[in-house]
């Protein structure tokens, strides 16, 4: 007995696993009881099976290692329930066994190896075909080394325990530190195409997954590569999105998750693994970018191991796809917002009935092209127009129609223009004409040719909506102003208003003079 614990205390003193204490037990097992057979068996709660772990056989009966048989056939269940840990005559006890009819056991032992709290880890076991005194100092001895193997497992376990929360710390930090990339990514990203390629560069580099492919989705639903031309991942992302519609459409609510996996029974998955020289046995998965308004770009992702079934790597996929949906929206409504503002000040300058820049933008534009021209020597010619007989349209016909034909007018004023000129709606019936004078050219001509260009340009039959009018032209005073003078807007557009005027004028003194002459 004394030779057997220095033997034991030896075993325990340089065992670094599991393995290595159990062996060197189960050869002095099988010295002190003489048993053919000797094995250490774990019970299996999963599915409710004993397996044999470890064996030594030096007789004629042969326990294997890794036979794994259901718990409720065992001699060891029955031993344990009955509390008869040694049975020497085994065929009279227990001569409903199949197992121990097959094996021909005679003799059997078995002690429990539990935890602390009294759970059934396994069994240490010894059988023979043979009837074979067990000593009590040997049931002793099997007895100690049961507690000794449950310390062994329990602290195994304990340390795989750490390290599995070591690990699990690890990827934690790591993944919180690609959430924080992505995310500072995003902030600093201008065009949501630039942060999808990044992130998937980032994530790529983090070798947690086969490959990380970036993707845009077109207006018509389908998937185009970011950079590389891949054929291969466009067409397993439109698969992916074409398998999934009502998940894909779901994805602008922002509670609804933003990753596609496959459905397990589409075989075309382990298809494009075996193309992409990958395991056929890995997942895909597509995580898609969304705006509120539609789903904007996606990244492929090809991982070795399920992606559906690790809620950790779910939840930080999630987490880089609503980053980049947040720089979605975010982008959107900065784009929302600067067309709101390029309409609020188009509005602000613009004349809401014609489009034409109102008088506010004829002003502010006047005053610059004066100063300019003020700067270079330079001169600026201005029309004053008046649509003579406006007030006779508005009332004949309606203010309806009298707008049709503002409209309308604008539209000839407009088409009268060229590079560098501008017309304005100053108010009413009154419009504004500005424009440079030609290089060299006679100013005095050039605004007779402007005021027939404006007059011959609008005059003639306006096709409206609900009636037909023929226009005789407008009146147009045409002024130019030369560097050196007084570089305001108002005087300008006022000298303007008086030729206008005295054009006006003229126009009805030849009325008058061909109606008495008629």
């Amino acid at each position: 007995m004394e030779t057997a614990l220095s033997q034991l205390a030896h075993s325990v003193a340089s065992a670094v696993s599991l393995e290595g204490l159990v062996r060197p037990m189960l050869d002095l097992i099988q010295q002190a009881t003489g048993l053919d057979s000797v094995y250490l068996t774990m019970y299996r709660p999963e599915d409710d099976s004993q397996e044999i772990i470890y064996a030594r056989n030096t007789g004629a009966l042969t326990l294997k290692e890794g036979l794994r048989v259901p718990w409720q056939d065992t001699l060891c269940r029955r031993a344990l329930t009955e509390n008869r840990l040694l049975t020497q005559d085994v065929p009279n006890t227990w001569g409903d066994s199949l197992a121990a009819r097959r094996l021909g056991i005679q003799t059997y032992v078995t002690v429990p190896v539990r935890r602390l709290d009294d759970g059934l880890l396994g069994t240490l076991c010894g059988a023979s075909s043979r009837s074979v005194e067990i000593a009590d100092t040997s049931l002793a001895t099997l007895r100690l080394c049961a507690d000794l193997i449950a310390h062994q497992i329990t602290r195994e376990e304990h340390a795989h325990s750490v390290r599995r929360q070591a690990l699990e710390a690890e990827q934690q930090i790591q993944r919180m530190g690609l959430i924080s990339e992505v995310s500072r990514l995003c902030l600093s990203a201008s065009r949501l195409h630039d942060a999808v390629a990044a992130v998937a560069a980032r994530l790529e580099h983090s070798h947690l997954w086969e490959r990380v492919i970036p993707l845009y989705l077109r207006d018509d639903g389908h998937a185009r590569t970011l950079g590389e031309k891949d054929p291969e991942a466009t067409w397993m992302a439109d698969a992916l999105m074409e398998a999934n519609p009502e998940h894909l459409e779901g994805m602008l609510h922002s509670d609804h998750e933003h990753l596609i996996f496959p459905p397990e029974d589409m075989q075309w998955v382990r298809e494009q693994r075996r193309r992409e020289a990958l395991p056929e046995d890995g997942d895909a998965a597509l995580l898609v970018v969304t705006s509120d308004e539609k789903a904007e770009a996606a990244i492929l992702i090809l991982a070795a191991h399920d992606l559906n079934r690790s809620p950790d790597e779910r939840q930080l996929l999630n987490s880089v796809a609503n980053a980049l949906s947040l720089l979605a929206n975010r982008l959107l409504d900065h784009a929302r917002l600067e067309a709101a503002n390029l309409e609020l000040k188009h509005n602000a300058l613009h004349d809401t009935l014609t489009g034409l820049p109102n008088r506010r933008y004829l002003i502010q534009e006047l005053e610059r092209l004066l100063a300019q021209a003020q700067r270079v020597d330079g001169a600026v010619h201005v029309a004053f127009i008046d649509l003579d007989g406006f007030k006779r349209i508005n009332d004949t016909h309606g203010h309806e129609v009298g707008d049709e034909f503002l409209r309308q007018f604008a539209v000839q004023l407009r088409n009268l223009s060229r590079m560098g000129d501008m017309v304005a709606r100053y108010g009413g019936d009154e419009f504004v004409f500005v424009g440079k004078p030609g290089a060299g050219g006679d100013p005095a001509h050039e605004r007779s040719v402007i005021s027939e260009r404006l007059r011959a340009g609008t005059r003639g039959t306006y096709e409206l909506e609900s009636t037909t009018i023929e226009y005789n032209g407008p009146s147009v005073g045409v002024v130019t102003w030369r560097a050196g003078d007084v570089a305001d807007a108002d005087v300008v557009l006022a000298r303007a208003d008086e030729a206008m005027y005295a054009d006006k004028q003229a126009r009805r003194s030849a009325q008058h003079t061909r109606h008495t002459g008629d």
